[in-house]
């Protein structure tokens, strides 16, 4: 059977330059990535399919294919042989901080809300712009470019960060940050809001939490703050206020200090304090009313 495609591998700081060269006609020779990619089309052309569309991948065209879904390709006789496909891999954790550095120091006016939306989602991103493939193009030269071979790792990670920046202006970024990592990092938040609806009344340390989200406590605070608008400790207290109100109506012969310990409370002082603020009505002004 004829060798469809051949593939040369390049190491980079952060990631790994992977270039195939398709030699033969070829009709739907299937492709899958489980993460973002980045593809340029160095030389020829290929027709890229999928279950909805069909669309031509150019020269000088920059392509970020979908995840987890199979395309497949087709090489013609008619286009120019043999094709040349570039095909970047970059570090999800190196695209998440250089965004947030352009962001904090360079570009704070650019939204960093809604990138994670739904609504703004992204399935694929096709572009023949100019900035774009220039600094793809340059990427590459420098990593493979006999003359410069020894270019050092710093040269090619500031090559690197021109080319995210440059997508970062572009639609490309709802699907560079739509990552695992960040899915997952919903999902743990999720597990610890579980965790403490089910355990609100017994004692919660944050660092019981944090290791239960797989973050520090510094982070599990601001991606809490950011989801549900408060932080753990201020969640765990509006349940507890909750749960003290319920009993106050229902219970009321329990007694307030009771009631207090029973809603996770260690001490009155704190309950009446934390009660008054979040009610506007000392828990025994709730009671009478």
């Amino acid at each position: 059977m004829e060798k469809i495609e051949e593939r040369t591998v390049f190491s980079i700081p952060f990631g790994e330059l992977n270039v195939f060269e398709t030699n033969v006609v070829c009709h739907d020779f299937p492709f899958f990535f489980e993460k973002p990619v980045i593809t340029l089309m160095l030389s020829g052309n290929k027709i890229i399919r999928s279950e909805e569309e069909t669309f031509e991948f150019n020269e000088r065209s920059v392509f970020i294919p979908p995840c987890n879904k199979e395309l497949s390709i087709d090489i013609h006789p008619v286009f120019r042989e043999p094709t040349k496909c570039l095909v970047l891999n970059i570090e999800q954790e190196y695209i998440d901080s250089v965004f947030h550095e352009v962001i904090d120091n360079w570009h704070p006016d650019w939204d960093r809300t809604g990138i994670m939306m739904k609504e703004n989602a992204v399935k694929k991103f096709v572009s023949s712009d100019e900035s774009l493939w220039r600094s793809l193009t340059n990427l590459y030269n420098r990593r493979v470019d006999e003359s410069i071979y020894n270019t050092s790792d710093f040269l090619l990670s500031l090559s690197l960060k021109e080319l995210i920046y440059e997508l970062m202006k572009t639609n490309a970024k709802h699907i560079l940050f739509r990552s695992d990592k960040t899915d997952n990092g919903q999902n743990r938040l999720q597990e610890v809001v579980h965790f403490i609806r089910q355990n609100y009344r017994e004692p919660i340390t944050i660092k019981k939490l944090s290791a239960l989200a797989g973050m520090s406590e510094a982070n599990l605070f601001k991606k809490f703050k950011n989801s549900y608008n408060c932080t753990p400790v201020e969640y765990i207290i509006q349940l507890r206020i909750e749960h003290a109100k319920q009993l106050l109506i229902s219970n009321p012969e329990m007694g307030i200090k009771n009631i207090c310990f029973e809603s996770g409370f260690n001490t009155l002082e704190y309950f009446y304090r934390k009660f008054t603020q979040i009610t506007g009505k000392s828990p025994k002004k709730f009671t009478v009313n």
